[in-house]
C-alpha cells in the first residue's frame, strides 16, 4: 500500500467538491438597480449645482444639497459639511468643467455620479487645488430629495 500524504488527499476533495458545485450549482446574477431618466437628470443637476453655488458664493443653495451627515474624502484629509462650506467661502473658484458625466445606479434610493472634473481654484493662500481630478458623489434619497452624503476625488496625472 502506498502511503498519500494528507495534504494531497485533503486537496483532490476539495478540487472535487468545487467542481461538482460548479456542475450543479447555478449562478445567481443580481438584478442591476434602475433609476429613473428623471432621477438620473436630477442627480447631475445637484451634482453641477455644488459648483455652480460654491463659485458664486451661494453657500444655503449647497448646503440643501448636502446631507446632514456629508463627508468629502481627500485621502489624508476628511471634510464634513460645515469644513466644506468653509472651504469654499474661502477660496476662489475661476473656472471649472466636469465631463464624461456618469451615474452608477446602487438601489432604487442610491446611486454613485462619477466624471472628470478640470478646476482652475485657489485655496485662500492662493494655493492653486489640483487642476484635474476624477471625481465620485454617492447621492442618497432622503425625504423626497436627492442628497449629497460622500464625496471623493483623485488626482489624474498626465
Amino acid at each position: 500500500m502506498r502511503f498519500i500524504p494528507f495534504s494531497v488527499i485533503s486537496l483532490a476533495v476539495l478540487f472535487s467538491a468545487c467542481s461538482q458545485k460548479q456542475e450543479t450549482g447555478k449562478i445567481v446574477q443580481q438584478k442591476q438597480p434602475v433609476i429613473s431618466a428623471e432621477d438620473r437628470k436630477a442627480i447631475i443637476n445637484r451634482e453641477i449645482s455644488t459648483w455652480q453655488f460654491a463659485k458664486i458664493k451661494n453657500m444655503q443653495g449647497l448646503r440643501l444639497i448636502l446631507a446632514d451627515d456629508y463627508l468629502a474624502y481627500f485621502g489624508k484629509t476628511t471634510m464634513n459639511v460645515a469644513d466644506v462650506i468653509k472651504t469654499f467661502q474661502t477660496c476662489t473658484i475661476y473656472n471649472y468643467r466636469l465631463s464624461n458625466i456618469r451615474v452608477k445606479p446602487v438601489s432604487v434610493d442610491a446611486a454613485i455620479v462619477y466624471y472628470d472634473l478640470e478646476q482652475d481654484i485657489t485655496d485662500i493662500n492662493g494655493d492653486p487645488w489640483t487642476p484635474k481630478v476624477a471625481s465620485a458623489s454617492t447621492y442618497a434619497r432622503r425625504n423626497g430629495q436627492w442628497r449629497a452624503v460622500f464625496y471623493q476625488e483623485t488626482p489624474v496625472t498626465g
